[in-house]
């Protein structure tokens, strides 16, 4: 019986990207593909994730994920899952690779796992959301209880085991403040428009489960601040305004001290391209008020086929292959961008002094800074630590002048219940709960506590969606070998 509190199958994963499993697949073993070098050894893969995470983390735990990554693909495939290489989800990004190639595709890998399920017998109860686990005299956890069609109080029987995979605390800002406090004040956004009210952590807690991967998230560079003028905080992540706020403009905190821009074109390594995408996430959240801001003129369409960004990045248009899984106003990034000015998140003003009083910059600040930049654009040599290229230098001189409040966006939280490697849910005494087993992202410590932007490969070490599949995967497979008569 699958317990769904939207109406639909999938959830967030139905929007959402970054499915990268690292080399153990059929697939990737007959491409001799592996990181961290071929042939796959699952150990080499966890001592370096592990390394990453600066030890904060649990390693056999780490090391099951490496392990089982591709093998949870393979099964996927085995059920009508179909990937192609260098899409998803092996993490080979090609010179050429756009956004489509890494995150529109998800949506047929829920699809399929839908279909798989119908075909094979699975109860799917849709909008009818958990509110609470329920015990024996035991403590083992025997059943679930459910607002069927948002009404009717309904309790269900679990014969062998429950198991929470429902997402995480996503745009709930409530248990961010308390759990993943960086990510409450550094993320601007979250692109995940579905909203998580946590029922599965908290029922989780009802129980006395213990949480890992306090204050341990990963986001996406560019969060725009539609919250501060008035606007919803969770937005669609192709609305236009996204990918144009997260180009190399000329960015300052309020200070005026000019930010790194970490470059996501792919290049020879795939891998830097990816990384570019937190890393400057981090750039992004870290200065003082958690905001950065995007300043540039009139002239800034002109600029962006030279900027030539990648990933999800790379800017929406109409003959982008699966645009029909993009909402039809979004299909055309132009209209992204016009919802934001005539919100005033992107602020148009004739003179460079009305902008810098409108972000909220004292005197002066935003104003001589731009001065500094357009000498260096005249000069075509950026003097700056961390250089742009010559041809990103494009002076702010001509009105109208565009302004933006940016920070983090949000796509993946790390907290959440603690399991061991197995799966099962573990109690503040350090046990099992009998019964209860936790997958992604109802479950924490995939990348340990204090994971802040949370690399490898953003957050997780298989990226969101892949490690949602894998925890699901694993939650059945230790399901079935523990409370079944060792796997009958």
């Amino acid at each position: 019986i699958c317990v769904e509190a939207l109406g639909l199958h999938g959830g967030n994963a139905q929007e959402a990207g970054m499915c990268a499993i690292l080399g153990g697949s059929k697939l990737q073993e007959s491409k001799r593909f592996a990181f961290p070098s071929y042939p796959f050894d699952a150990r080499k893969l966890a001592d370096w994730a592990i390394d990453e995470y600066h030890y904060a983390c649990d390693p056999l735990l780490i090391h099951r994920i490496a392990e089982e990554g591709g093998h949870c693909i393979d099964w996927m495939a085995d059920c009508g899952v179909r990937w192609r290489l260098g899409e998803v989800p092996v993490y080979v990004a090609p010179k050429n690779s756009t956004l489509d190639h890494h995150v529109l595709k998800m949506k047929d890998a829920t699809d399929a796992m839908f279909a798989f399920g119908q075909r094979h017998g699975v109860q799917y109860l849709f909008q009818s959301p958990a509110e609470a686990l329920v015990q024996d005299g035991d403590d083992r956890v025997v059943g679930v209880v459910v607002r069927e069609g948002y009404g009717e109080e309904k309790y269900i029987h679990a014969e062998r085991a429950v198991i929470l995979t429902a997402g995480g605390f996503c745009n709930n800002k409530a248990l961010l403040q308390r759990y993943i406090p960086t990510a409450a004040m550094g993320c601007a956004s979250s692109y995940l428009t579905a909203g998580e009210t946590g029922e599965c952590f908290r029922m989780g807690l009802g129980v006395n489960a213990d949480v890992s991967g306090f204050n341990s998230s990963a986001s996406f560079d560019g969060g725009v601040d539609w919250e501060a003028e008035g606007g919803q905080w969770a937005r669609f992540l192709y609305d236009g305004m996204t990918q144009l706020s997260r180009q190399p403009w000329f960015t300052v905190d309020r200070c005026g001290n000019r930010l790194r821009y970490m470059d996501s074109r792919v290049g020879e390594d795939g891998a830097n391209a990816i990384y570019a995408l937190g890393d400057l996430a981090t750039i992004q959240m870290t200065p003082p008020g958690h905001r950065s801001y995007i300043i540039f003129d009139a002239h800034y369409e002109d600029h962006l086929a030279g900027f030539a960004q990648e990933h999800c990045r790379k800017l929406i248009t109409p003959d982008l292959e699966q645009i029909d899984k993009v909402p039809e106003h979004y299909r055309d990034w132009h209209h992204g961008v016009e919802d934001a000015i005539e919100a005033d998140v992107l602020k148009r003003r004739d003179t460079l002094e009305e902008l810098e009083r409108d972000l909220g910059f004292e005197p002066g600040v935003l104003v001589e800074a731009v001065e500094k930049w357009n000498e260096c654009c005249e000069r075509g040599e950026d003097d700056f630590m961390y250089p742009m290229p010559p041809e990103w230098l494009h002076a702010i001189k001509d009105p109208p002048f565009y302004g933006c409040r940016i920070g983090g966006n949000l796509y993946g939280t790390k907290a959440g219940l603690m399991i061991n490697d197995e799966m099962q849910v573990i109690s503040t005494k350090g046990r099992p709960i009998p019964g209860l087993y936790a997958g992604w992202h109802t479950a924490g410590g995939a990348c340990g506590e204090n994971s802040y932007i949370g690399d490898p490969i953003l957050g997780s070490l298989l990226g969101d969606v892949s490690l949602a599949f894998c925890g699901g995967y694993l939650c059945g497979t230790f399901a079935v070998v523990n409370e079944m008569k060792g796997g009958e």
